[in-house]
C-alpha cells in the first residue's frame, strides 16, 4: 500500500513530464530547465518526508478490519441518499432561486453563475446552496468504498452503484459548468486502488458487461471534458481551432509552427485542437513555474485559497488577496510553495507534506476499519498525486468530499458506540 502511494506519486510526474515533452507547444518563458530543477528537488524533498516517517514506524499492513466491511453497503446507501438530496437542493438553488439559464450550454451557465457570485460579494445564495454543496459530494464516499471493498459485494449491487455514481458526477460536472469533479474522482479511485493490497480489476468487474458498460462511461467522460472546451469556445463566437490559438498564450503556451499550420476550420482540425487544448490545459503549471522563477515569491495568496474563501463567505475572515500576477493558472504545487514562502518555506513544506504522507499511511494501516482514517490517506495521495497541477485541496469540491468522508465516518462511529452502549446496558 505505501509502495503504491509513493509510486503513483512518482509515476504522476514522470507521466506529467512526458506531456511536456510531447504537447505541440512550447512556453512562452525562457526558465524552463530551472522549473524542472524545482520540480525535481520538490520530488526528492518530499521523498526525504516521507520516508523519514515510514521507515521509523517500521509498520506492517494487517488484515482489513470487520467493521467498515458490516457497514459498507450502509454506507454507500447513506453517502447516495445525502449526494442525491444535496444535488436536488444544488438544481433548486442554480435553477429556481438564481435563475441560471443551462439551456444556452454550460459555459454561458458557469459565466451567469459567476456574475451572481460577484453580485453578492462571494455571500452565499441560499440555504439550499450551502446545504447543496455540503452534501452533493458524498458520491466519492460511494465510489471508494465501492473500490476498498468491491470483492465482498454483489455484482448486481455493483453495477447499480456504479450507474448511479456516475449519474451524480455528471450532473454535478454540468451544474459547475466544469470538469474537475472528473479528474477528482479519478484521483480518489487510483487512490482507493492503492489502498488495498492486490487489488484487481477483473476481480472487481467480474463480468464482461460490466467491463464493458465501465468502460462506455470512461468513453462518455473523455467526450465530456472536450465538450466543456468546445462549448467555451463556442461562448467566444469562434471556431475550436481559433479558440485554442488564442486562448493558449493566456496559458504562457504557444504552438509550435508545424502544428498551428496544419490546423483550419475542419471537424477534424477541431477535435486535434480540442485535445491538445485539454493537454495543454493539464502540462500548462510547467510553464507557469517558470514565470514565478522569473518573478521572485510574492506576498500574494495561493495555497489553500479556496478552503479560505470558504470562511470568509461564513463572515468569519476578511477577504483573502489572491490576484496574484498569473492568477486562474495552475502553478502546480511546487511553484506554488516557492512563491508563496520562498525557498526556505518551500523546503520545509516539502519535506512536511512527505512526511504527512507517511504519517496518513501508518494511520490507516492501524485503523484499517476507520473511513476517517481512510479520507486522510485519500486526502495526502490526492495532494502528492495532482501536485504537478497545483494544491488539490484548492478544488472546487476537495474540501466538500473531506467533509463528506469525516461526517459519514463520524455517523457510523456513533452508531457503533451507541449500539455498544445498548449491549452493555442489555
Amino acid at each position: 500500500m505505501g509502495v503504491k502511494m509513493i509510486k503513483h506519486f512518482i509515476c504522476s510526474w514522470l507521466f506529467y513530464w512526458l506531456l511536456v515533452f510531447l504537447i505541440p507547444a512550447s512556453s512562452v518563458y525562457d526558465l524552463w530547465m530551472p522549473a524542472f530543477f524545482l520540480q525535481l528537488c520538490f520530488i526528492f524533498l518530499v521523498l526525504i518526508g516521507y520516508s523519514w516517517f515510514w521507515f521509523a514506524s517500521n509498520a506492517r499492513p494487517p488484515e482489513w478490519g470487520a467493521r467498515i466491511l458490516e457497514n459498507s453497503e450502509k454506507m454507500i446507501y447513506v453517502s447516495l441518499i445525502l449526494s442525491v438530496i444535496g444535488t436536488a437542493s444544488l438544481i433548486y438553488d442554480k435553477i429556481i432561486i438564481q435563475n441560471i439559464d443551462y439551456s444556452q450550454g454550460i459555459a454561458v451557465a458557469r459565466e451567469m453563475w459567476r456574475k451572481e457570485g460577484g453580485q453578492r460579494e462571494g455571500g452565499v445564495s441560499s440555504i439550499f446552496s450551502a446545504l447543496g454543496y455540503l452534501l452533493s459530494s458524498s458520491y466519492y464516499v460511494s465510489a471508494v468504498l465501492l473500490i476498498v471493498n468491491g470483492k465482498r459485494l454483489m455484482a448486481s449491487f455493483i453495477y447499480k452503484v456504479s450507474f448511479l455514481i456516475f449519474f451524480l458526477l455528471m450532473v454535478n460536472s454540468v451544474l459547475a459548468g466544469g470538469r474537475s469533479n472528473l479528474l477528482l474522482i479519478m484521483v480518489f479511485v487510483f487512490g482507493a486502488v492503492s489502498a488495498v493490497p492486490g487489488w484487481s480489476y477483473k476481480t472487481m468487474f467480474a463480468s464482461k458487461a460490466l467491463r464493458g458498460s465501465i468502460f462506455v462511461l470512461l468513453v462518455i467522460s473523455s467526450f465530456y471534458l472536450l465538450y466543456v472546451f468546445s462549448e467555451r469556445a463556442e461562448a467566444t463566437g469562434i471556431d475550436a481551432t481559433s479558440y485554442v490559438k488564442n486562448f493558449l498564450p493566456y496559458l504562457g503556451l504557444k504552438l509550435n509552427p508545424w502544428f498551428s499550420d496544419k490546423l483550419n476550420s475542419g471537424l477534424l482540425s477541431s477535435l486535434f485542437s480540442l485535445i491538445a487544448l485539454a493537454i495543454s490545459y493539464i502540462t500548462h503549471s510547467f510553464s507557469t513555474v517558470s514565470a514565478i522563477l522569473d518573478h521572485g515569491p510574492g506576498d500574494k495568496v495561493i495555497i489553500f485559497l479556496h478552503p479560505v474563501n470558504i470562511v470568509y463567505k461564513l463572515g468569519l475572515i476578511s477577504r483573502p488577496d489572491g490576484l496574484w500576477f498569473l492568477s486562474g493558472r495552475f502553478p502546480s504545487l511546487p511553484g506554488a510553495l516557492y512563491y508563496q514562502f520562498g525557498v526556505l518555506g518551500f523546503v520545509v513544506f516539502s519535506l512536511l507534506i512527505g512526511f504527512l504522507g507517511g504519517v496518513s499511511k501508518v494511520f490507516y494501516i492501524f485503523k484499517p476499519c476507520s473511513l476517517v482514517a481512510l479520507g486522510f490517506y485519500l486526502m495526502m495521495y490526492g495532494v502528492l498525486v495532482v501536485s504537478p497541477l497545483l494544491l488539490v485541496v484548492d478544488f472546487m469540491s476537495f474540501p466538500f468530499v473531506m467533509f463528506s468522508f469525516f461526517m459519514i465516518g463520524a455517523m457510523f462511529r456513533i452508531k457503533c458506540c451507541v449500539k455498544r452502549l445498548e449491549n452493555k446496558a442489555r
